[in-house]
This record gives C-alpha cells, sequence and structure tokens, in this order.
C-alpha cells in the first residue's frame, strides 16, 4: 500500500514522499521494511483441543467465517450453546474448521468449549504467565484502534482509550493480540496494552498547530512543554490538498530514519502523520542523502509541517500513536 507524505521542493514545487508501510504502521524504504520483516519472529502456542469431534458454542454471538481468521467474510451467526461438529483444526492461530447445521465454515477457538474446554490455549507469556486466553489488559496509551484483523491496515471498528480494560481473547499475530472490549471482538497493537494493572493515565499528550503563527507547542494537559516554528502548506485554505488543514487529527503513522521522497527528488526523516486523508504530517525541512538541510529546504510545504531537525526529533519522540493534533487559525 503506497502513502504519501507531502512537502514542498526547495524551489518551490510540489512534493510528496514515496513510504511502505511496515509492519508497526510506520513509513520507510523497502529495504528497511524487508529487514524488520526478517527480524519479526512469531510465537506460536501449541492447542489442547483435538481436531475433530463435537463442540459447543460459548460466548453470545460466534461468527460463522468462509475462512480461518477476521479477514474473512462472515457467512453466518452460531448463539451461545448450541452444538457444531469440529471438522478440522485447529490452525496455528487458533481456528477450526466446523459444520454448523450441514454450513461449513470456520470458527475461532477461543470461543468454543471442545470436551468442556476452550478450543484454543495459545498466547499465554510463558514468564509469568502474563498474557493469553482469558486475561485481563489495560490500554497504556492515548487512543487504540481496535481493528478487524491483525494488521493496520484492517477497517477499525472502534477506538479504546488510555487506562480502558480489555480481555484477551487469544494468541498475539503479527505483534496484534485479539481482544474483546464494548462488546466487540478485534485486534489491537500488543505493544500498547499493560497487564500490570489499571494505567493511570495522567495529563493527556497533545500537539497544537497554531497556523497564524506557524508555532507547534507540545502539551501535558494545559501546560506547554516546548514549541517550536514551522513551515507550513502554501495554500493558505483551511481545507484544501495542499494546506495545512484546520482540524482535529490523530497521529495514525510513524516513522524516524531519513527516507527519500521519489516525487520531490530529496530526503527528509522524523516523520508524524496525522492527516491520512491530505498525507499531511510533521517532518525535518528537505534535506539531502547525507541529512544536511538543502538550501531553501525550510520553505512552504505542500500541507505538511516541518521543522529544523532537532525540533522534528522532539516531535516524534513526544508523539504516539493516536496521539490528537489540533491545527487552527
Amino acid at each position: 500500500m503506497l502513502v504519501w507524505g507531502k512537502s514542498r521542493r526547495p524551489e518551490g514545487g510540489a512534493l510528496r514522499a514515496n513510504w511502505r508501510r511496515d509492519p508497526l504502521g510506520r513509513y520507510g524504504s523497502l529495504g528497511a521494511v524487508a529487514l524488520l520483516v526478517a527480524t519479526i519472529a512469531m510465537t506460536l502456542s501449541p492447542a489442547t483441543a483435538r481436531a475433530d469431534g463435537s463442540a459447543y458454542v460459548d460466548t453470545d454471538v460466534l461468527n460463522l467465517r468462509d475462512g480461518p481468521g477476521t479477514w474473512a467474510n462472515v457467512i453466518d451467526q452460531m448463539w451461545q450453546g448450541e452444538s457444531i461438529d469440529v471438522l478440522d483444526g485447529p490452525t496455528d492461530d487458533g481456528w477450526y474448521e466446523v459444520s454448523y447445521y450441514g454450513e461449513v465454515g470456520w470458527a475461532y477457538g477461543g470461543y468454543l468449549s471442545i470436551d468442556g474446554e476452550s478450543g484454543w490455549s495459545g498466547g499465554a507469556d510463558t514468564a509469568g504467565g502474563v498474557g493469553g486466553f482469558g486475561a485481563t489488559a489495560w490500554v497504556d496509551t492515548d487512543r487504540l484502534n481496535m481493528r478487524a484483523w491483525a494488521s493496520l491496515d484492517a477497517d477499525v471498528l472502534d477506538l479504546l482509550v488510555q487506562g480502558e480494560e480489555v480481555t484477551v481473547t487469544g494468541t498475539e499475530q503479527n505483534g496484534f493480540v485479539p481482544v474483546n472490549a464494548h462488546g466487540v471482538s478485534a485486534w489491537v497493537w500488543g505493544g500498547y496494552l499493560s497487564y500490570d494493572g489499571s494505567v493511570d493515565a495522567g495529563p493527556e499528550h497533545w500537539i497544537d498547530v497554531d497556523r497564524s503563527s506557524h508555532v507547534v507547542t507540545l502539551y501535558e494537559g494545559d501546560q506547554a512543554v516546548d514549541s517550536f516554528w514551522a513551515s507550513l502548506g502554501y495554500d493558505p485554505s483551511t481545507d484544501g490538498f495542499y494546506s495545512t488543514a484546520v482540524g482535529t487529527y490523530y497521529v495514525y503513522s510513524m516513522y524516524a530514519p531519513l527516507s527519500w521522497t521519489d516525487f520531490g527528488k530529496t530526503y527528509i526523516e522524523w516523520w508524524v502523520g496525522f492527516d491520512p486523508d491530505r498525507q499531511n504530517g510533521f517532518h525535518s525541512y528537505s534535506m539531502d542523502r547525507y541529512g544536511n538541510v538543502l538550501p531553501n529546504g525550510d520553505g512552504p510545504t505542500g500541507g505538511c509541517v516541518a521543522t529544523e531537525p532537532s525540533a522534528a526529533a522532539e516531535i516524534y519522540n513526544f508523539a504516539s500513536i493516536g496521539m490528537r493534533v489540533e491545527v487552527h487559525q
């Protein structure tokens, strides 16, 4: 999936950064993505339930899908206590092929009772039993998306906020953990869960962009902790594609390394994306391949918020996925 971050060429032409998404939802070169993917290892725990026989639905409503994952289409719904026939499984991540009144599909084992036990026991942390099926966890970031499957490309089904409680329903996959909250079964990024007890949310961390003064301010609650001058979009309108558009946004992607922007033929670093519709984000001034700011690299942008590199690094280190960004006149 290609995503475009916008800036401008030093000489004034429009620039968009061409990146590919990595497993953390951040953006970088194909080489960086390949290296990251190569270093990810998933530990899958063995299932204890047998691969065939009878089972019962052990949740209020359980989707029957046409494939072994939440990415698959729902073809029917099964209800608490109903009997089904297990045909095959489990898969490595806990899915069973089942027959429901003659209709064949796939069901998640964490919501099946097979011989009186859960159909999936994967995901337990071997060092202390933290996590895994049935564990309680708390959201440890400002905002956390609940997604339809274990990918940042998945649809967002709901939103969790700092300190909310969730129930883990299975094993980690691609860094995502299946949970139930708000009556919704979905996947969340595991790095933003705490298993140590309820999280003290503290003051909200958020970022303010004042278009009139070109000042970016980092806030903890109502307390300003730092501020920087920034280059903004050359389009002065409040909602144009090449403007730094007025509105409330939330950080959706982050990528720190120096990255080539194919359309602008230049480099930027410390990317923090906040406006996915216009592909706007915070980043450094335009740079050469060695990380030196180009002549006029601090000029108006195509909508992004560009700062000198040390300020861009501070914004990046302050930001987190889901953080609120306010852009105003």
